[in-house]
């Protein structure tokens, strides 16, 4: 089986509209970037590699327990300089496909000599990996599924006045959406009818910059929670597991819930039944075969809620947003799979400290605080840092059993 490199890039949605090779990330997603580089290294196998700019913490990983090695490789340019060509053969995988990301793999494979494959950008991607597929294939799934409550696709307007008439015809409250974002960014919240100077900013900001914005009716939501699934190119789209998460009040990604597969999939079939959600995974795969199947191999996380109808029962919301990449929930399903005793249940961050030294304190609390313990070679509870933790973090990604 061939090698992968890893490369942790979180919002590419926003790389692949710019479409160019030379794209530079916020400040921000800069340093999510390095300081979560290695985070890959949770989900990859053993013989694979992970690629970062800069190692932080080489001793990181050697000081984990022995129970879960051996990890996967982190490497730097410094590595690379010194062994590349003696490297096995590999395939690029950065956690999203953009024309910046796949440049870079081009430009390690000809300054080191690697034996590496990197995919081709397709002009396809462009399209899938934005909003409006995913609208279409909510469209598809609620062409399978006709007896179930299924909310109509957002409409999308290139203009303040279709905003406006959407507004006049539906009920509030509403949600606008950027068509490239994800992960709760992007997002623009309507409690009522009217415009306000603020909200006709943010759509002409919105529309100025990405051509259009989508509008749907906002739904009374009891969970998050998402389908994760694998493509392979070939027209096969396969299940993997389903992903329970948290979102701040105005959507943003807060964290998942770990635990095995039965344990996380009654937190949704309590509300609907199980028949509900085997319906809905298999209409689900039916449209991503659809859109994806023969074009994309990769992995696709697609973001649900369970919500409250106006008749008082619950139902799905089957496809908000379709991420044509590696998710945090994907993440969460490999660490429950790969290092979670089987009755174990606990959660996932990624956490962002405004103050250097304030991730820090954090880390060095919940260390103490919360032991780790282990049985069997599996997490029974405690907490553990998955990237290295320094005075001048900011961003953390862990894990925290009870």
């Amino acid at each position: 089986m061939i090698s992968q490199i890893h490369y942790f890039n979180p919002g590419h949605e926003t790389a692949v509209l710019l479409g160019s090779e030379n794209y530079t990330p916020p400040t921000n997603v800069q340093r999510m970037i390095k300081e979560l580089s290695c985070l890959p290294i949770w989900y990859a196998n053993s013989d694979d590699f992970v690629f970062a700019e800069e190692i932080v913490s080489p001793r990181f990983f050697s000081l984990q327990p022995k129970e879960f090695r051996p990890f996967a490789t982190l490497i730097s340019r410094k590595e690379l300089k010194a062994k590349g060509s003696a490297l096995p053969e590999t395939v690029a995988t950065p956690w999203g496909l953009s024309p910046q990301s796949l440049r870079l793999f081009e430009d390690l494979k000809k300054s080191y000599r690697l034996n590496l494959s990197v995919p081709s950008w397709k002009e396809d991607y462009f399209k899938l990996t934005g909003r409006q597929t995913a609208a279409e294939c909510l469209e598809l799934i609620r062409q399978q599924l006709p007896e179930l409550p299924i909310p109509v696709a957002p409409k999308f307007c290139k203009k303040i006045r279709e905003v406006e008439k959407y507004l006049i015809l539906q009920n509030a409250p509403f949600v606008l959406k950027t068509p490239y974002s994800s992960s709760g960014r992007g997002l623009h919240w309507l409690p009522e009818r009217k415009l306000t100077p603020k909200d006709r900013t943010w759509i002409e900001g919105a529309i100025n910059k990405q051509g259009s914005v989508s509008i749907e009716c906002g739904l009374d939501k009891v969970q998050d929670f998402a389908m994760e699934f694998y493509s392979d190119g070939k027209g096969n789209v396969t299940y993997e597991g389903i992903s329970v998460f948290d979102t701040e009040r105005q959507g943003s990604y807060s964290g998942n819930m770990l635990g095995n597969q039965d344990y996380l999939c009654k937190q949704i079939t309590h509300w609907v039944g199980e028949e509900v959600y085997s319906q809905i995974q298999n209409a689900v795969t039916e449209a991503l075969k659809n859109f994806y199947g023969n074009i994309y191999r990769g992995y696709l996380g697609v973001d649900m809620i369970v919500y409250k109808t106006s008749k008082g029962a619950y139902a799905i919301h089957p496809c908000i947003e379709v991420n044509m990449r590696y998710t945090m929930g994907m993440v969460a399903l490999r660490l429950s799979q790969k290092y979670l005793a089987p009755t174990a249940i606990g959660d996932f961050h990624v956490a962002y400290e405004n103050k250097d030294g304030e991730a820090y304190e954090r880390h060095r609390f919940m260390k103490e605080t919360y032991p780790l313990i282990i049985e069997d070679g599996k997490i029974k509870e405690g907490y553990l840092s998955l990237c290295p933790v320094t005075k001048e973090t900011r961003y953390r990604a862990y894990i925290l059993v009870m």
